[in-house]
């Protein structure tokens, strides 16, 4: 081995070669087996840890060899305690760690600039030589326990009725336990089936009974307790070494007993009818089980090595009974990972995008991959606790685990938050749904913020101090405002979307339009315009906010802005031109958005938008034609209010107009009860009579009539056809072009032209 490999800088001779090379191999078959996620460990090893290891140390009492661990959390009574019972030897071992440990942490926070690999390597190796010289002793020490039967029979001793006794006395103590959680459990069954008994409960209604179902469900921890405390007195002189299991075996089952509760309430897998989070039955109970089954893994590990403590055969084989439960926690939980892939994925679509995974959505991505990111996250955390708890015999889950925990609750949260919201505001309009989902964009952002803050202050790193604390660096501090300059300007844009909200126009200038859409108003014009004009200006007071918060004296900026802008002005007179007729030709409501206007004979369609200095047009054949206002010269409106439509017809000479206007009058009779073309017309069809004599001797007659605006378009075509069957079934004929040539001998004769296109009409 070469002594200049950074990850063993401590390494001289052939043995310790052998414990890095050991090391090393323990560290990688650890990481292989740890695959995290112990919420267990947690809610059972976090309030009891500090008592527990001092448990554990006591133990090891009259041992001078035994490994010294000091809790992670010290109370007077247990350092009285564990200095009593050292000896030389091992507070020479303690004192060197400790001050090894602070000489690492001031060399860290008095250095200069600092080598993050270099450290991270240093530390890596520290903790691998530890844990393969304890890993080592401990297997030593699991190998020989014959060695301890001596410590084991004299612990037994102290049992008053021996071996058999305390085993019943054990068994007492757990019964009278349990009976007592039992009998009130039995006692409060109908308080807890009056709390289920509801059906389509809202979730207000789900929340209330399912806090207050939890809380009649602690009643029975709490008498599990209190029994077991009243009993422990009792059971002393019989118990012997047991005694010391009495605080692990109580705040382990009551740790445990309250996460399955919890787990119980949140998930609800039996109770459909109260339960708050959006999981169907199937995956509730899955959760559930799954997670009871954890519980008691973790708790029968704990006891496990509580049991080994007491009765005398040390540390070694407790601290490996805690860590063989963890890993097999962990290793059962990635496997329920893995096996219910598809149903992860197709959960976390329907808390994403509240629906069922679709083909090309933009978060299928995220949703494929969020089973393999818990299992890497399980497997991290897993790592994580496992070698803090190899090296040391503490825990160090307050960071992967406040983070996981975190995260599981951000869906609870957000449904009350929109719960929240619903029940103050009416969501039953369009406008109410609009200003709900920016007040829920706003909670979501509120309590984000809030659980990123959380997530670091699990790890010991506190982001206000970063950010805006004495020593925080400038960039930290700069970058801080800005982004919350960010998020306010983003949230006042969502508010002034939703108050500015306009329905888009779909409409085409064509004969195919509908008549009976609803009209453009003059503010859903106006209305779009005005909020563009609102998103400069925010974006305008973003900016210099944060070319403050970076150092930028914004006051010089405004006054150099407002010499360039006069330059930009002189320069840009025919943009003025645009912006000022533009303004002009809207305060005179000429055109409106969705409306059909003709600038000329060649220039005509749908106004499709309109911007600060130009509107565009779209062509009933599909063109698109931009145009600037300051080029608008004439503009004719065909969609204000109503049309007056008027249709030619070049009868035959012989044709009696009286006739002619009775059938006109018929058929107009005939579409104003029509159920669908009688709502558009404003007035009925009628003749005007004769309207010109044509040179080629027809009678040239006039239809009109009055109707909504672009409504024509479909009327017309309606009318012609049925005129042109009126007139034939009443020998009215439609004349046809002819030239009449009169030869030498005074006769006529006359050339037909047929007419290919209909009779041409005109709208005023």
């Amino acid at each position: 081995m070469n002594n200049q490999n950074p990850f063993k800088p401590d390494i001289q001779d052939k043995q310790n070669c052998y414990l890095y090379q050991h090391s090393l191999w323990k560290f990688q078959s650890v990481a292989v087996q740890l695959l995290a996620l112990c919420l267990v460990i947690a809610l059972n090893f976090t309030p009891t840890a500090a008592w527990s290891q001092g448990q554990f140390l006591s133990a090891t009492k009259g041992d001078a060899t035994s490994t010294v661990e000091i809790p992670s959390v010290l109370t007077p009574a247990i350092i009285d305690g564990l200095l009593s019972r050292l000896t030389d030897a091992q507070v020479r071992t303690v004192l060197r760690e400790d001050m090894e440990r602070q000489a690492a942490e001031q060399a860290i926070a008095t250095a200069d600039e600092i080598d993050f690999i270099m450290l991270a390597r240093q530390r890596l190796s520290i903790m691998a030589e530890r844990i393969a010289t304890r890993t080592t002793r401990w297997a030593d020490r699991i190998a020989n326990l014959d060695d301890r039967l001596g410590e084991y029979h004299k612990r037994i001793a102290r049992a008053q009725a021996g071996f058999p006794g305390m085993v019943i006395a054990a068994a007492l103590l757990i019964t009278a336990g349990f009976a007592a959680g039992a009998l009130v459990t039995f006692l409060t069954r109908k308080l807890r089936a009056s709390l289920v008994n509801v059906t389509e409960a809202k979730y207000w209604t789900r929340l209330s009974r399912t806090v207050a179902l939890g809380l009649v469900e602690m009643l029975p921890i709490f008498a599990f307790q209190f029994a077991t405390q009243q009993a422990i007195p009792s059971l002393e002189a019989e118990l012997g070494p047991l005694m010391g299991m009495t605080w692990i075996y109580t705040n382990g089952v009551w740790w445990s007993w309250v996460a399955i509760l919890l787990s119980r309430r949140v998930f609800a897998p039996e109770l459909r009818q109260i339960r708050i989070t959006s999981l169907t039955d199937n995956a509730a109970c899955n959760v559930h089980a799954r997670l009871h089954k954890s519980v008691l893994i973790g708790l029968a590990g704990w006891l496990l090595g509580g049991v080994f403590l007491n009765l005398g055969f040390g540390f070694p084989p407790a601290i490996v009974s805690v860590a063989l439960a963890g890993a097999s926690i962990t290793i059962y939980l990635v496997y329920s990972v893995v096996r219910n892939y598809a149903a992860i994925q197709k959960a976390a679509h329907l808390a994403l995008e509240g629906r069922e995974p679709q083909p090309g959505a933009p978060l299928n991505f995220v949703a494929s991959i969020l089973p393999w990111a818990m299992s890497a996250y399980i497997f991290c955390i897993g790592t994580y606790w496992l070698l803090h708890w190899l090296e040391r015999g503490q825990h160090q889950l307050y960071g992967p685990l406040g983070t996981l925990i975190v995260f599981l609750t951000l869906p609870i949260f957000d449904r009350l938050g929109g719960e929240i919201i619903s029940s103050f505001m009416n969501t039953s309009t369009a406008a109410g749904q609009r200003y709900k989902a920016v007040l829920h964009s706003t909670w979501r952002i509120f309590y984000g913020s809030v659980a990123i803050f959380i997530i670091f202050g699990f790890w010991g790193i506190s982001l206000l101090n970063f950010a805006k604390g004495a020593q925080a660096p400038v960039w930290a501090s700069a970058g801080f405002d800005i982004v919350i300059t960010m998020l306010i300007g983003y949230m006042i844009w969502r508010l002034i979307k939703a108050a500015l909200h306009t329905e888009a126009r779909t409409n085409i200038g064509d004969e195919n339009v509908d008549p009976d859409a609803p009209p453009i108003s003059r503010l859903d014009t106006l209305v779009p315009l005005f909020r563009n004009v609102l998103l400069g200006l925010l974006a305008i007071i973003v900016l210099m906010i944060s070319l403050s918060a970076i150092g930028v004296d914004i006051g010089l900026l405004i006054a150099s802005a407002g010499v360039v802008g006069i330059a930009i002005g002189f320069g840009a007179q025919t943009l003025v031109r645009d912006i000022f007729s533009g303004i002009f030709f809207l305060a005179d409501d000429a055109f409106r958005v969705g409306e059909y206007i003709e600038l000329d004979k060649e220039t005509r369609g749908e106004v499709e938008s309109i911007s600060i200095r130009s509107l565009q047009l779209r062509h009933h054949r599909g063109a698109v034609i931009t145009i600037p206002f300051g080029e608008l010269k004439k503009v004719t409106n065909h969609n204000r209010e109503w049309v007056i439509y008027k249709m030619p017809f070049r009868m035959e000479p012989d044709t009696d107009p009286m006739k002619f206007k009775k059938l006109v009058k018929m058929v107009g009779a005939e579409f104003m009860a029509h159920p669908e073309h009688g709502p558009k017309f404003i007035e009925p069809l009628k003749s005007q009579g004769v309207y010109y004599v044509d040179d080629d001797s027809a009678l040239v007659m006039r239809v009109k009539f009055k109707c909504l605006p672009r409504a024509q378009f479909v009327i017309r075509r309606e009318i012609y056809h049925r005129l042109r069957t009126v007139f034939a079934e009443n020998d009215l004929k439609i004349a046809r072009r002819k030239v009449e040539v009169v030869g030498p001998d005074g006769n006529m004769a006359g050339a037909v032209i047929d007419e290919v296109d209909p009779p041409k009409a005109a709208a005023t």
